[in-house]
């Protein structure tokens, strides 16, 4: 088991026997119908996590309540719901892993996926001072309290029926369970309000009404925020007392996560958290209560078999690393960790809409029906251009499907613009990727060129039957008096230390690359100013929102000031001229970064327009965007050439 004999003992929850201690987490999916009914995709997407080994999957949640069930999620308030389900259990149970439904009313979360259904009011504990706008919040009474108790006992009842090991009442985050659980969300003076007992109370009457419908033997897990992550909300000392009266009302494990989602970002860590952020927070529980308790949060393997070993912790949840990997489970029993394609924590999967969702190093998310690809006929020779993260990816698919590939990359190095990312402070695992790909390309024996720059001449001289051309993008410039001066810098040299920063820095540009370089360039103690012409962490649209509020705190906190929706006007030797408002400004700036985004180097591909049969174009050198983009595209054309 080469390191990892820990996590793949078996282990208990309840009566529940679980072959090892790995378990998946609840993740949302775009998978469900527009009624809430389970589908053929999401079938291959359980069908994929279970086959890899992990030992317990955690549906992703299914509402409980018809009064808060918005399209393209799953429903469980209904006995019509139940042989979609029964049918999910058997394909993880035909693979062997066992099957945990998690429940959940969203109550605030609704906020959290940017659109209210008509008719559908935000059920809230009680109405704080916070909850402003037009949105349609409702303060609940004894009746609705009353109601969504056996709304969840109904919906675990439906569970068992369909063959479910357990479930999992969802009491984190921000959700309905969740806000009566914290006093920044609870103000309520009766019963359900004050002290920590009275504000447990809803979700023990929910535990113990689910045992009641399901039988005391029937698993339940809780899921409780180990930290709301904001002040004025719940703290460990008062989880602490949580799960214990929850243990002696009937649960059979609590699982621990943080953060409230609508206002901070740790329950879903991005790169720039360190590891397992949430352990301590876990292992605070675990001394206070006998039944098993669950970690999570980007955890990796070593800190796993470590905190599992050492009996700190009794199971691991996984999530984003089983999208990046269904197969990771295997590959650490088999000892074959260096096989693993690791997640990156970029938060790309969270950016999803109905029918769609993406990965940056996992093509197949979401599509694992389609894969592997089937046999090329006939086999071609084909010639890859470029070899960042989209060229190395054609490559292996394309040499996977049995074509003849070459690779060619006119720098001394694979990764392309992921090698800058990988430069980044925090970013350091973005090298887990290129690393895989490398070793990928090797398996395949794909033959690989570096340091020598494709002309139109040389593909004509090398005759290939198909060419993928993935030569990126590059820099864009800034067009506006006393850009190309010399103290002007783009950020991805000051990334890979071509470019030093002396004096006061300003910092064009408010996407992720602008912001991530004005953080660490403050975190030196630089006197760093950012200005933008959008808002801050936009691409013409909201960028993730879970990183950008992870960076954006980071900025807060710094002190760096923020010109948003201000445009840069002129570049002097000393200073950057904005327009801000009807104003006009000067901010001082010994030097200045450009972080305005990239434009496409597709010279090549427009030279060989025409002249080569076949020709295609994939990644930043079709349009700039994020990596899962560029994957995609590889994929795509892969599975067409």
């Amino acid at each position: 088991m080469q390191g990892f004999s820990a996590l793949f003992q078996p282990g208990n929850i309840g009566k529940l026997r679980l072959e090892n201690r790995l378990i998946m987490n609840a993740m949302g999916t775009v998978l469900v119908d527009g009624e809430g009914n389970v589908t053929e995709r999401m079938f291959d997407y359980y069908r994929a996590r279970a086959r890899g080994g992990v030992g317990l999957i955690v549906t992703q949640c299914a509402l409980v309540s018809a009064d808060a069930t918005p399209p393209f999620t799953w429903a469980m308030y209904d006995d019509k719901f139940t042989p979609g389900l029964s049918r999910l259990v058997e394909v993880i149970h035909e693979q062997g892993a066992k099957v945990s439904v998690q429940l959940m009313h969203y109550g605030l979360l609704l906020i959290f996926g940017g659109f209210i259904p008509e008719g559908m009011s935000i059920k809230v504990p009680s109405i704080t001072s916070w909850l402003v706008g037009d949105k349609p919040y409702e303060e609940m009474g004894e009746a609705d309290i009353e109601r969504y108790l056996e709304d969840f006992a109904q919906a675990a009842r439906r569970a068992k029926e369909a063959g479910a090991d357990a479930v999992e009442l969802h009491a984190c985050h921000g959700c309905l369970v969740s806000t009566f659980l914290s006093p920044v969300t609870n103000h309520r003076t009766d019963q359900y309000g004050g002290s920590v007992e009275n504000r447990t109370r809803f979700a023990r009457r929910i535990l113990e009404r689910i045992k009641q419908k399901a039988g005391k033997d029937f698993p339940v897990v809780v899921k409780l925020n180990g930290s709301d992550d904001i002040e004025g909300g719940i703290t460990i000392d008062e989880v602490v007392r949580q799960a214990a009266i929850l243990e002696e009302a009937g649960a059979d494990a609590i699982s621990i996560s943080s953060g409230l989602e609508f206002w901070t970002s740790l329950s879903i860590p991005c790169y720039a958290y360190p590891e397992g952020p949430m352990v301590p927070l876990a292992e605070k529980v675990k001394q206070a209560v006998r039944v098993p308790v669950i970690a999570a949060g980007k955890i990796g393997p070593e800190l796993a078999e470590q905190i599992i070993r050492n009996g700190k912790i009794d199971f691991i949840g996984m999530g984003r690393p089983l999208l990046a990997d269904p197969e990771l489970p295997n590959k650490l029993r088999e000892g074959r960790r260096e096989d693993v394609c690791w997640c990156v924590y970029c938060n790309n999967c969270i950016r999803v809409e109905p029918g769609q969702g993406s990965c940056s190093v996992n093509p197949s998310l979401y599509r694992e029906g389609k894969y592997p690809f089937p046999p090329a006929e006939p086999p071609k020779r084909v010639m890859v251009v470029g070899g960042g993260i989209a060229g190395m990816q054609a490559a292996v698919l394309m040499a996977q499907r049995g074509h003849q590939v070459s690779l060619y990359e006119k720098s001394a190095e694979l990764g392309g613009q992921w090698n800058i990312a990988a430069a980044q402070p925090g970013k350091e695992g973005y090298a887990a990727f290129t690393d895989y790909l490398r070793r990928s390309l090797d398996r395949c024996g794909v033959p690989v060129t570096l340091g020598i720059e494709v002309t139109k001449e040389r593909v004509l001289e090398m005759k290939p039957d198909a060419v993928v051309v993935a030569t990126g993008a590059v820099p864009r410039g800034l067009n506006i008096p006393g850009a190309s001066s010399n103290h002007v810098v783009q950020a991805n040299d000051v990334i890979m230390g071509k470019a030093e920063t002396k004096g006061s820095v300003v910092v064009i540009g408010g996407r992720f690359i602008g912001m991530e370089v004005a953080l660490w360039l403050a975190e030196q103690g630089k006197e760093v100013s950012l200005v933008t012409l959008a808002g801050l962490g936009e691409n013409g649209s909201k960028l993730e929102g879970m990183t950008y509020r992870t960076l954006a705190r980071r900025l807060i906190e710094l002190r760096v000031p923020l010109y948003v929706h201000t445009a840069a006007l002129e570049i002097t030797q000393s200073s950057v001229v904005i327009g801000w408002g009807a104003e006009v400004f000067s901010l001082p700036a010994a030097t200045v970064v450009l972080a305005v985004g990239a434009q496409s180097d597709n010279k090549l591909a427009q030279e060989l327009d025409g002249v080569i049969p076949e020709i295609y174009t994939i990644g930043d050198c079709v349009s700039p965007g994020d990596a899962a983009a560029a994957i995609y595209q590889a994929a795509r054309m892969a599975a067409k050439i």
